[in-house]
């Protein structure tokens, strides 16, 4: 069999088995709407279940500790810096050491907006599905609306963005990139300490900063978390020896 075959087999392979853009969870819309009112109300999508949020204005800091409260009200400048989805949250991941919220019966009615100098941190909780595999490959990615530095025309805020207690990337936002997808480098549960299921308390955080810059604070758009499936091993040499017999087949 030649290169030419070898290579079809692999893009059959793919095209068979992988999603691409699969959503876990979002908070927000990338919808390109660019305007949020203040106190607006946002939906949410966990695995397929829908509901809503409200994103209220940021406290003045400092961050409070983990794990946070799971059920902060949906008033300006009293919800915490982590937010919560429905879930089971008993096992410590990462961040300790603290005691995990245990059963969060419902998703958190409230989300911080926006990120100041003072405020400088958010942390999304969450179950990975039982569906995800060890091969999955995750992606996290945000947007900002704004950047408001007093008209000033200059301004940045830089993040770190951690999933349990582990770097996987970071971004740079400034006016040009207002309204600009960030993401993350690509991970699997194995590169953050996760698993598939309940009972895992994980969360993404992002922490900024802006060194030498007169930013004052930036709204958020969306927060979301996307996978690709991806197959064992095996299944691409089972799929492979399948579509190389019909490959044979044709050919004769």
């Amino acid at each position: 069999m030649n290169n030419k075959i070898l290579t079809t087999l692999s893009f059959l392979a793919l095209g068979a088995t992988t999603s691409f853009g699969a959503t876990a969870w979002i908070i927000g819309a990338d919808d390109g709407a660019g305007v949020r009112a203040p106190g607006a109300v946002e939906s949410w999508n966990l695995y397929g279940i829908t509901g809503t949020t409200t994103f209220v204005q940021e406290g003045n800091g400092p961050t409070n500790p983990l794990p946070g409260d799971p059920n902060s009200p949906a008033v300006n400048q009293q919800a915490d810096d982590d937010f919560y989805f429905a879930g089971a949250y008993n096992n410590l991941v990462a961040g300790g050491p603290y005691a995990p919220v245990g059963i969060v019966g419902s998703t958190e009615m409230a989300v911080e907006r926006a990120i100041t100098g003072g405020d400088h941190t958010n942390r999304y909780h969450f179950n990975f599905s039982e569906i995800h595999t060890a091969t999955d490959v995750f992606t996290f990615s945000f947007a900002m609306l704004d950047l408001n530095d007093n008209a000033s025309g200059t301004g940045q805020y830089d993040f770190d963005i951690n999933m349990n207690g582990v770097n996987i990337g970071s971004a740079s936002h400034t006016q040009a990139t207002i309204g600009t997808r960030f993401s993350s480098n690509p991970f699997t549960l194995g590169d953050v300490g996760a698993t598939a299921g309940l009972d895992d308390d994980n969360y993404i955080e992002l922490v900024s900063s802006n060194p030498g810059s007169t930013a004052r604070w930036s709204n958020f758009d969306y927060m979301t978390l996307e996978y690709e499936t991806v197959p064992e091993p095996s299944s691409f040499s089972f799929l492979a020896a399948l579509a190389g017999l019909g490959l044979l087949r044709r050919r004769r």
